[in-house]
Parts: C-alpha cells; structure tokens; sequence
C-alpha cells in the first residue's frame, strides 16, 4: 500500500477540520503506526459522534514533517513522540471532554 506525499496529507487534513469546525487549538494531531488503535484505544474516541481523520504518508519522515507543520504553524496539539520507521500514518481528531487529551 502506498502513501500520500506530505503536501497532499497537509491539504486533506486542512480540509477535513475546515469542514468538521472548530481552531486548530481544539485538534490533536500525531503519527502512528496503527492509527485506529491510537485513536479508540489511547485516546478514548467514540466510535459515533467524534470527528477524526487519518492519511498515510510516502515514509516515517514525510509524517512527521506533516507533524511537525501542524503543531509548529497551525498550532494543533500534539507532542514529538519517539521516532519509528513504522509510524507512516498521520491522524487528527477534535479534542472533546472525554478524549485523552
């Protein structure tokens, strides 16, 4: 399966929050090697009712420069995690009260 370059990733997810609404403040974005797990798992997603998106990138190093763009420019939240050759996937999802974060 093959991925999506960055920039591709980067309008995909601008749109997808653009239409979902809400700052980029009130998103959340990281890299993944299994982003379903992150999302439902980890962060406490609600299958029905939560906005999220996930894309996956060429390479572990095109994710993480669509990472790094959204929590430097536009100010999503995240945090630099550990780098791994596995995490080529790239997901957002709006925060809510019972996300973690």
């Amino acid at each position: 399966m093959s991925g999506k370059p960055r920039a591709q990733i980067i309008e995909e997810i601008q749109s997808h929050m653009a239409t979902v609404g809400g700052g980029y403040n009130e998103w959340f974005l990281s890299v993944s090697d299994k982003p379903k797990h992150a999302l439902f798992n980890i962060h406490k997603l609600r299958t029905a009712g939560d906005a999220w998106i996930a894309r996956r990138a060429k390479d572990d190093l095109q994710a993480w420069e669509v990472e790094e763009y959204f929590r430097t420019v536009l100010k999503t939240r995240g945090q630099r995690g550990a780098s791994s050759l596995d995490h080529v996937f790239v997901y957002a999802y709006r925060m809510k009260p019972h996300t973690k974060p």
